[in-house]
């Protein structure tokens, strides 16, 4: 027996899900006008750049020092490329106009400049390259909630020394091991976005809680996060364990979502009073009814929305030379802002606020229809740009006159060759079974035998894939001149079995 729950997330603050991954200085172009940075593929790029600018472009790259990495950026300055866009606030605009100023000879302060340039990517999709949040970011979430809704019936000495925090979860979930861990009956898929999701690269800027002559330690950070208002979609699924499983506290769905809302609301309370202190305006969360569920998740959380009240133990820096003391609410917070130091506070927000809301038919067939003509549209582009890629290839070949050149050319056109192939592999990754067994049927990359164990499925099918189905095994014997003339007697069974779906006569 299991408890499914299929839902959107709403972000309603900045999230950044780490991802170990960068924006690299030799895969983007600034817009600054449009203040947007805009991505691309290095190697696509080259093949757009006349002889000349590709030669100089190469030389740059092959110096390897400190000073050729601003050389790059001076060299991208201001030229056109095609591919995805991230929007950028106006204080990293400033900040890349300041670092390109420094002399090249000046390698000391490149090298400070370029370790306070680094760019961290928000998880994303390989095949498309939209942002999306890992199941696990919002598992560890509810993890989190339900985890503190138990702190407060069970009263448990708080545990010491190493690994005190491991110890406590295990005691609340009356646990031991991952065999007997609850959770283990929990499952989070990853949530994907739906259509375009925008995201934007800021600053992580870290401000005291309670005003102070004294700046919080800890330089800024340049993140790309998910703007506010973007929707993933996904499913939360919670497994009965067999009772021989070794599962003393079950969980139910309904517990997980409540205990959701009680401590992230109470999180939001008590970060809304202490936004109030430093003089930020607070983050207004929309109306919630019985069906929509408050979490927070990714960087920046904050130390309390990822600890069990009464049981913290979080690290406040003192003053140079004194040792760290442990307590239980932190002395800063970590905000979303425009600017690297920012004057005001008017404008800064908090990090990981997020909505769990039911998805209900009507919405979950809006969001396909609206997915799908995001795809349609994405693939037009690509396949657009990958001819442009290849026209300029093409002229490149007609130019080439060394076996060199020749060379490279076609190892160009395999990559993109390459690319399409795992286009082709994540568009298949993409679609639900049924989908899948349709489309690899039209595309004729099957078996007789595969196609006929899929035939014997026909009738598990949902009553529009099995039409689908259908015509698609219809179209394949056709081609393979079994529909008509001299067929065997399971052959004639399977022709008008698909007939009837079909209603031919």
């Amino acid at each position: 027996m299991k408890e499914s729950f299929r839902c959107l997330l709403r972000t309603i603050s900045p999230v950044h899900i780490g991802c170990d991954e960068v924006y690299e200085p030799m895969g983007f172009v600034l817009d600054e006008q449009g203040r947007r940075l805009i991505t691309f593929d290095p190697l696509s790029f080259i093949a757009t750049l006349g002889e000349e600018q590709r030669k100089n472009f190469s030389a740059i790259c092959m110096k390897g020092t400190i000073s050729s990495i601003l050389e790059i950026y001076q060299f991208l300055k201001g030229r056109q490329a095609t591919g995805r866009t991230v929007n950028v606030c106006q204080g990293f605009i400033e900040q890349h106009q300041r670092t390109l100023s420094i002399p090249l000879q000046d390698t000391k302060k490149i090298q400070q400049e370029l370790n306070n340039f680094i760019i961290a990517r928000t998880s994303f999709g390989i095949s498309d390259n939209r942002p999306f949040i890992p199941g696990s970011a919002i598992k560890g979430s509810i993890r989190t909630a339900y985890l503190n809704a138990l702190a407060k019936v069970k009263e448990i000495p708080r545990p010491e020394g190493k690994g005190a925090s491991k110890e406590l979860e295990k005691t609340l979930l009356d646990g031991g091991a991952f065999s007997t861990d609850p959770f283990r009956m929990v499952r989070v898929s990853d949530f994907k976005p739906v259509g375009e999701t925008i995201t934007m690269i800021l600053y992580a800027v870290n401000e005291k809680k309670t005003p102070s002559q004294f700046e919080a330690r800890g330089p800024f950070q340049i993140l790309e996060v998910i703007e506010p208002g973007s929707i993933f979609e996904g499913w939360i699924t919670v497994e009965q364990p067999e009772k021989e499983a070794g599962i003393k506290r079950p969980i139910s769905l309904s517990a997980l979502l409540d205990s959701c809302n009680r401590f992230y609301t109470n999180e939001k309370r008590r970060e809304d009073g202490e936004l109030h202190t430093m003089g930020i305006p607070n983050m207004p969360i929309p109306e919630r009814n019985g069906k929509q569920f408050l979490v927070r998740l990714g960087r920046h959380s904050g130390a309390e929305s990822v600890t069990i009240e009464g049981y913290r133990a979080i690290k406040i820096m003192r003053e140079r030379g004194q040792k760290p003391k442990l307590e239980e609410h932190a002395t800063t917070l970590w905000l979303a802002s425009d600017m690297s130091k920012p004057k005001a506070k008017g404008n800064l927000k908090p990090f990981g606020w997020a909505l769990l809301e039911e998805l209900t038919v009507d919405r979950a067939q809006g969001f396909e229809k609206k997915e799908k003509e995001w795809r349609t549209l994405f693939e037009k582009e690509r396949t657009e740009q990958l001819a442009v890629e290849k026209k300029g290839l093409e002229e490149q070949l007609d130019k080439a006159r060394k076996l060199q050149e020749a060379q490279r050319i076609k190892e160009e056109t395999e990559r993109i060759k390459e690319e399409e192939q795992q286009r082709r592999k994540a568009e298949l990754e993409a679609m639900s079974p049924e989908e899948r067994d349709i489309a690899l049927i039209r595309a004729g990359e099957l078996s007789e035998e595969r196609v006929v164990e899929i035939y014997n499925k026909i009738d598990s099918f949902s009553i529009d894939n099995r039409k689908t189905l259908a015509q698609a095994l219809k179209e394949y014997w056709i081609g393979h001149e079994k529909w008509e003339g001299k067929l065997s007697n399971k052959q004639k069974i399977k022709v008008e079995k698909i007939k009837g779906i079909l209603g031919d006569t």
